[in-house]
């Protein structure tokens, strides 16, 4: 079985259905509406729900432990894991973050957590979102997310204090923003892995800045397509930029990384084997 490594998906994404119900049962709240939509609005107004059930540190060790077992059963042995703490108002589930982690590596799966900053968010909400990933165990990087109309600028010394302290940086950028948001990511924001950046498609600039800069994209071609985005990922890897693809939200798209990679392979002509390899070398955990 090939050694799977993954780059970009995203713990509240990873909730089994079943395990949703549960926890909504737990805290007395209605049960979620189904994993259905076909926009990114809808989407969004999913994940949002599910996303409110996840409180205690119990709540975030069973799914990772449940996420873990998906994994386990591809072959994935190394993952970056993104979290939002904005959507989790306490603190006290971070000890859920490390024993899930920890009970992962005794199944000889290494995960490492990116935490998200959010654009536009109140500066104290992203202030405590990186003071959570500097004194969290397991933390190899941080995110961004959110409204890609809003400049991510504002940002910049927060994510330069995450630089001084070796973490990595993955915004998301250019999933339907367009080029000038990919750009605000490198030029701006110095990142040299961006979440998505398909965007980056329309603008043969933009397209040469990437690949010059050898900045990796994490695309998620399942997750785009359910919600009405076709990007053409050979474009990419023909003009030398480093792809890896990725699950995004595989509880609810829902998909596997083994089939994006047959995807990858059937759809657009892409080598499996180069897109795990550009994932192992553009990893923040683990010495990459």
């Amino acid at each position: 079985m090939r050694r799977l490594a993954e780059l970009h998906v995203h713990l509240e994404g990873t909730i089994r259905y079943e395990t949703a119900v549960a926890l909504a049962a737990q805290k007395g709240l209605p049960k979620p509406a189904t994993y259905e939509y076909s926009n990114l609005a809808g989407f969004l107004d999913v994940y949002m729900q599910v996303a409110r059930f996840l409180v205690t540190g119990q709540d975030f060790e069973r799914v990772i432990r449940e996420h873990g077992e998906v994994m386990a059963r591809q072959g994935i042995v190394y993952a970056e894991i993104s979290v939002n703490p904005s959507l989790h108002p306490a603190d006290d589930w971070t000890d859920g973050l490390v024993r899930g982690r920890r009970a992962l590596a005794e199944l000889g799966i290494e995960v490492w957590w990116l935490i998200e900053l959010v654009r536009g968010a109140p500066p104290g909400a992203n202030e405590r979102s990186l003071e959570l990933a500097l004194r969290t165990e397991g933390v190899a990087g941080i995110g961004l997310v959110g409204d890609e109309s809003i400049s991510a600028s504002p940002l910049i010394g927060l994510i330069e204090r995450a630089r001084a302290a070796h973490l990595g940086f993955m915004p998301h950028a250019g999933q339907v923003g367009g080029p000038v948001v990919v750009r605000e990511a490198v030029e701006v924001l110095g990142a040299t892995r961006v979440a998505h950046g398909v965007g980056a498609e329309r603008d043969e600039a933009v397209l040469r800045l990437l690949a010059d800069r050898g900045v990796c994209l994490c695309v998620c071609p399942s997750s785009n397509r359910r919600i009405g985005l076709h990007p053409d990922f050979r474009k990419f890897t023909d003009l030398g930029i480093p792809l890896t693809v990725n699950t995004d939200d595989p509880a609810m798209v829902p998909t596997t990384l083994e089939q994006e990679l047959k995807l990858a392979e059937t759809d657009y002509g892409l080598d499996p084997n180069t897109l795990l390899a550009v994932a192992w070398d553009h990893r923040f955990g683990g010495g990459g």
